[in-house]
């Protein structure tokens, strides 16, 4: 077994683990430390290494046996005892330590799972928190929201109540003069109230302007007391309530000029369509002897005049159809006058040639051209000598109705056809200078400010702002003959109209072909003829790529039409963003203003693009007084729409199908039998079919085959094989394509159809003839009358388009639906090469503009792109017609930023003006000018200011370096520079710049000029940018009074202001083929003279007016009542232009007349009165002027009763004339009994009681009654300060009600 040493062990083994024979640890065994001494010391000598070894066989107990007897080992036995009894009580507490260890462990980890479930818990809480904070803020800042659109909305009703209570009492006013005029036996028809021609409106006085006044004469006594102000008004303010005066706006034949004014309010004015379109067809109608005229002038004048035409921005289509041998036939016959009277009834200009004989078409050709409506259009016959003598042939009976027509220009007895196509080229010519403008050469005065300042109105751009396109879309949409329930439909629109307070927009759904623009454009028309006064705008979008699928272009055109209800509309940003952000300010500002508030009809707005962003101003709250009525695909219109007011236009009840198919058959001049009306009615059963243009197209197509049973049955059973729109058409493009196509013509209608197609906005005749090779009118003309009769094409804006959305789906399966994408290329890259032979050095047509970018962008030519846009020309078009979205956009597509683009264009317009000389003089210095101008207020426009200015000083630099530094163009040149640097706060700069053009300005024009105005104005603003109000407030002032000493009695409504030209062009044209004398020819000889006076242009106003004059006396006799219009309105002329001498025995003339017809009380009669004693006032002649004063007096007594304020009117008038001839006594009196009538019928604080306190001031001042006088004027003085009519109300007030003061909106609305 061994020794005890075997029990030694390591000295750093202090304790092993005990370890039981079970194999469980019971804990740590501390061995104890046994000292042993050295066997030396007990006697026992140390052995050997033999002596070492252990003896076989003995025992541990023998071995120790003589260690364990000795007495030490007992004390360690003792000691080891107590140290294993201590190390097992250690051993317990340790465990019951560590028990208790785990015990807290346990306890600690319970504690901790709870604290980590309530740390999560709080945690949840806290982020709860968080999320209800974050909500309540929400909450908190849609309450502001909403508490802010309340309080706008509060706001705009409050102002609208507030105008609706002025216009109350207004209208009670006027109703109380009309009941008075009843009462005395005037009827209001009879009174022309609108102006005040012939009487003296200026007003002397710097502090007393006033408005649309009789004469008060006051300031005639000079008088200039150190204590008292400058002279009283020379005129006291008319009232409705006066009798109607005399002069070209209340006198050119009563009824025409009502039924004109009614025409100058109507929503879509009663213009010739065709002198809507950018086209100008000129159809030409000869037999076959006359075809040498025809040939000629073909072949020698008609290059030159289309020439003449492009560069204004025009197209000229010239018609002619050769009459073949084979038309002789029935049926041809018949096919080819239709479509010649189609044709000739879509002519600008008829040219007729005739000789001895006449055709098959001839009669046709005249009636539709000319006699059936004579004037409708342009008309001149060419009248070859006669070789036959025969009385009764049908040239010459022909040429007998023609010339008993009137109204049309006759060249009669030319020898050869050679001088027939001369003369007639001559006569064109003429009449396309003033269709086109060229002929209105601009006064020196004006030096074509309006063309600059007039978004309407710039050279060589037509219809800039889609006017005349728009009113075409409205006239071809609301032609149609199918109401069919829109009678609830029409209910439901008024309603909405009507209804007070804020609405959001009304909203009309329906598939395409179901008639929503119909609806809308019906009811557009109903609401204009209920109510002629209102004010309604619409829009129709059209195809997807067409301009007016461009938000832009709408809310700039919309916006346009809206500030022409300002006195002097501002000029429109190119900057897109920004109009889009001013629209609904103008659209609240306007709103308020205008009686009836603004309706704003708005046609398929969802195929605009990027609808929902662009028209996110139509969530918001809309103005009281604005009311808007939109439409949408049902399929397309977005989510958030839903929610307006709507209504659903459903498809049509078989009996409405029944009803409308008979309508537009018997409308054709055609019918079904009842088998086939059978058919119809049990094919069209479900939503597809019973649409109101399915049947229409149906119809259409069935009346083109009438007369012909076989054909009837036929055609029918094809078209009835299709289920919707889109296969109807492509069944009438089969059908029509199987009828016009001869041999000669096989495949023609595919190809003009997919150029149709691949174009942007459709393409013209002459495009057509151009691009199609072998195309010629013999297949052009049948194919535009059968297309546009059966619905599949119409014109617009002087092109040949797609009528409807469902013909483009049909024409794309009909045309590329069994060909690859070559065809499509070729063609584009046809019409691309095509609108590229249109550019050139010296000129780019606006069709070439608007076509090629967008066809290089369809086909993603970004190279030719560019090039295309760095053309100055191109430039020039796109933006003078708006269309600066379209090119901002292009520019984002090549990559390039608008700084890119503008040093682009800065280096663009440098290369042209490098080349200026060239090009045998073509491009001036004055384009180059116009050049840089136009870019710089583009640039400036879309913010970028730098190279704005370099373009505006440039501009600047070529004007002084043209013409005379001190010419009106360079004053317009600093004026634009100066509101660059004011926008760019440089204020010291632009004040400098805009007093420039202020010397300037008075320099040319004297100091009373509308430009010195415009400057004043200009510099008003900038001074109050700077915080400078007395001296923005006298500016501003001054253009005030300007304003007030130029308007004349000729001063026109915003809207007649924007009368359009083609009026003055049409009754131009008028006048340019006017016939024999006649009454009829006076009166349009006089109303061309109304016109040409409402433009300014008095000389040829003159001109006119004694034409007119001449052919009355000479047709009518020296005493009738039109020759004392056209005296009245010769003299009122005169008058104007202070003329008195010539005017004074005109007047007298006329009032003799009218004296002799009329009786002594006629207004006609008192207006000539009136306008006498004023010529007799201003040349001094008082002995005669007064009687005629005292008999206004006792006419307007005897109309209106003796306390009345126009009697007062007249009393002050009176007594003015009597203190110019120092008859004092007799002047007080009239002046006391005007005071107390005034008084008592407008109230102490009117300002016409300030107006004669004033007077009677002057009065008693001049009679040395000094105290009288001071009290007097003391009194007026305190009337005028609280009337507001007299103050300039303060700028800074004049905002949106948004409050954005940095809206261009502020600086324009109240100039």
């Amino acid at each position: 077994m061994g020794n005890g040493a075997s029990f030694l062990r390591a000295q750093d083994d202090d304790d092993i683990l005990g370890t039981d024979l079970d194999g469980s640890s019971k804990g740590v065994i501390k061995r104890i430390p046994i000292e042993m001494k050295p066997r030396g010391k007990l006697g026992i000598k140390k052995p050997t290494n033999s002596l070492l070894r252990k003896p076989k066989g003995g025992s541990l107990r023998s071995a120790l046996s003589i260690d364990l007897e000795h007495p030490e080992v007992e004390r360690i036995r003792r000691e080891y005892e107590i140290y294993r009894l201590n190390t097992e009580n250690e051993v317990q507490n340790l465990k019951r330590e560590k028990d208790k260890l785990e015990n807290d462990n346990r306890r600690l980890r319970a504690e901790l799972t709870v604290l980590q479930r309530t740390c999560y818990n709080m945690r949840q809480e806290k982020d709860a928190a968080v999320g209800e904070k974050k909500e309540a803020l929400v909450r908190s800042a849609a309450f502001e929201h909403e508490r802010d659109k309340v309080q706008k909305v509060f706001k705009m009703f409050r102002e609208t109540k507030e105008n609706e209570i002025q216009n109350l009492l207004k209208a009670k006013r006027e109703l109380e003069n009309k009941l008075s005029k009843l009462a005395h036996g005037y009827f209001p028809e009879e009174v022309d109230t609108a102006s005040r021609i012939g009487m003296d409106t200026t007003s002397t006085g710097d502090g007393w302007p006033t408005n649309e006044s009789e004469s008060s004469m006051g300031s005639q006594i000079h008088i200039n007391p150190p204590t008292l102000t400058p002279r009283g008004p020379e005129t006291a303010r008319a009232f409705d309530c006066l009798t109607g005066f005399d002069g070209p706006f209340t006198d050119v034949n009563k009824g025409d000029w009502s039924s004109a004014l009614e025409n100058l309010n109507q929503i879509v004015p009663i213009i010739p369509e065709q002198s809507l379109s950018c086209a100008l067809h000129l159809y030409i109608s000869a037999p076959r002897d006359a075809q040498g005229e025809v040939d000629t002038f073909m072949k020698e004048y008609r290059p030159d005049l289309q020439a003449m035409c492009e560069n204004e921005g025009r197209m000229l289509v010239t018609l002619h159809f050769w009459t073949a041998e084979t038309d002789d036939s029935h049926g041809i016959q018949n096919i080819q006058t239709q479509m010649r009277k189609h044709h000739a009834s879509l002519s600008s200009i008829f040219l007729a040639f005739l000789g001895d004989s006449t055709d098959i078409h001839t009669d046709a050709e005249y009636h539709v051209g000319h006699l059936d409506h004579p004037g409708e259009r342009t008309a001149v016959f060419c009248f070859r000598e006669l070789k036959s003598s025969k009385a009764g042939s049908d040239a010459r009976i022909l040429r007998n109705h023609v010339t008993e027509s009137g109204g049309v220009k006759i060249i009669d007895a030319y020898p050869s056809p050679e001088k027939g196509a001369e003369l007639a080229y001559i006569e064109i010519r003429k009449i396309l200078r003033i269709e086109l403008g060229l002929d209105e050469k601009p006064r020196d005065d004006e030096f074509e400010i309006r063309d600059r300042d007039n978004p309407e109105l710039v050279p060589g751009v037509w219809d800039t702002l889609c006017n005349f396109e728009q009113m075409e879309a409205f006239n071809y949409a609301v032609k149609s003959s199918c109401e069919l329930g829109f009678e609830k439909h029409y209910d439901r629109l008024n309603a909405h109209v009507m209804s007070a307070g804020p609405l959001p927009p009304f909203l009309i759904l329906g598939p395409s072909g179901a008639g929503r623009t119909l609806l809308m454009s019906k009811w557009v028309t109903l609401h204009a003829e209920k109510f002629p006064g209102s004010l309604v705008i619409y829009h129709f979008v059209g195809a997807d790529s067409s301009i007016g699928a461009d938000p832009a272009v709408m809310i700039r055109r919309i916006t346009s039409q809206l500030t022409q209800k300002l006195s002097s509309a501002p000029p429109l940003t190119s900057d897109p963003s920004r109009l889009m952000e001013e629209f609904p300010r103008w659209l609240e500002k306007i709103s308020s203003r205008t009686a009836g508030g603004v309706i704003l009809v708005l046609d398929s707005i969802d195929r605009l693009h990027q609808a929902e962003v662009q028209l996110k101003w139509l969530l918001d709250p809309l103005p009281v007084d604005a009311r808007i009525i939109v439409s949408a695909h049902e399929e397309t219109c977005p989510q958030a729409w839903r929610s307006w007011p709507n209504l659903q236009v459903e498809p049509l009840s078989n009996k409405n199908v029944k009803e409308l198919l008979r309508a537009e058959l018997v409308s054709l001049g055609s019918g079904l039998s009842n088998e086939e009306e059978t058919k119809v009615l049990t094919h069209c059963r479900n939503a597809a079919t019973c649409i109101p243009l399915y049947v229409m197209v149906l119809s259409r197509h069935m009346a083109s085959c009438h007369g012909n049973e076989a054909m009837v049955s036929k055609h029918l059973d094809a078209l009835l094989t299709s289920s919707d729109c889109v296969g109807l058409y492509m069944k009438v493009l089969e059908l029509v394509k199987a009828e016009i196509e001869a041999p000669e013509f096989r495949g023609m209608t595919r190809k003009v159809l997919c150029h149709l197609y691949l174009s942007r906005s459709g393409l013209c005749e002459v495009e057509l003839l151009d691009l199609v090779p072998g195309l010629t009118w013999a297949f052009l003309g049948p194919f535009c009358y059968r297309l546009t009769q059966h619905l599949v094409l119409k014109y617009q804006g002087g092109l040949l388009m797609f009528a409807h959305e469902q013909v483009y789906k049909a024409v794309h399966d009909f045309c590329f639906a069994k060909s690859d994408g070559k065809l499509v290329a070729d063609i584009q890259t046809e019409l691309i090469n095509y609108f590229k032979s249109k550019m050139s050095s010296l000129k780019v047509s606006c069709r070439a503009s608007e076509e090629l970018p967008w066809l290089l962008s369809e086909v993603d030519d970004r190279e030719a792109l560019k090039l295309c846009l760095q053309n100055m020309f191109v430039f020039q078009n796109v933006v003078a017609r708006g269309r600066t979205n379209e090119l901002l956009q292009y520019w984002a597509l090549l990559g390039s930023d608008r700084a890119v683009m503008a040093t682009d264009y800065l280096a663009a317009a440098k290369q042209m003006e490098d080349n200026v000389g060239q090009f045998k003089g073509r491009v001036t210095l004055a384009d180059i000018a116009d050049l840089y101008e136009t870019l710089g207020k583009f640039l400036k426009d879309i913010g970028q200011l730098n190279q704005a200015l370099s373009a505006l000083q440039r501009a600047l630099e070529v004007r002084e370096t043209a013409l005379d530094p001190d010419h009106p163009i360079v004053a317009h040149s600093l004026h634009q520079l100066a509101g660059l640097h004011a926008h760019r706060n440089q204020f010291s700069s632009a004040e400098s710049l805009y007093n420039q053009a202020l010397m300037i300005y008075e320099s040319a024009f004297g100091q009373d000029h509308v430009l010195v105005a415009k400057e004043y104005d200009a510099l008003a603003l900038l001074f109050l940018k700077q915080d400078k109000l007395e001296q923005a407030d006298l500016l501003k002032k001054k253009a005030v009074a300007i304003r007030k000493s130029i308007k004349t009695p000729r001063t026109m409504t915003p809207r007649v202001q924007g009368m359009d030209p083609l009026r003055k062009r049409a009754l131009h044209l008028e006048g340019l083929c006017v016939g024999p004398e006649s009454a009829t020819q006076a009166r349009t000889l006089n109303e061309l003279g109304v016109l040409n006076y409402l433009q300014n242009d008095f000389d040829t106003a003159e001109k006119f007016f004694k034409r007119s004059l001449e052919m009355r006396e000479h047709v009518l006799g020296p005493n009738h009542l039109d020759l004392a219009q056209s005296l009245n309105n010769l003299a009122a002329l005169y008058n104007d232009r202070k003329n008195y001498a010539m005017a004074e025995p005109l007047y007298e003339q006329a009032l003799q007349i009218r004296q002799q017809n009329l009786s002594a009380d006629h207004p006609s009669t008192a207006a000539v009165i009136m306008h006498l004693a004023l010529v007799y006032r201003k040349q001094g002649k008082f002995e005669k002027a007064e009687p005629l004063y005292r008999q206004t007096v006792e006419i307007r007594e005897r109309a209106f009763g003796p306390e009345h304020p126009s009697v007062a009117t007249a009393l002050v008038n009176l007594a003015v004339l009597l203190s110019q001839q120092n008859k004092h006594s007799f002047a007080e009196p009239l002046y006391e009994r005007a005071l107390k009538i005034y008084e008592e019928s407008l109230g102490v604080h009117h300002p016409r009681v300030a107006e004669t306190l004033r007077n009677m001031a002057l009065l008693k001042y001049d009679q040395q009654d000094f105290e009288t006088a001071a009290k007097l004027y003391k009194r007026a003085t305190e009337i005028k300060e609280q009337d507001t009519s007299y103050q300039v109300k303060d700028l800074l007030s004049r905002r949106s009600s948004s409050g954005d003061t940095t809206s261009t909106v502020k600086n324009h609305l109240h100039p």
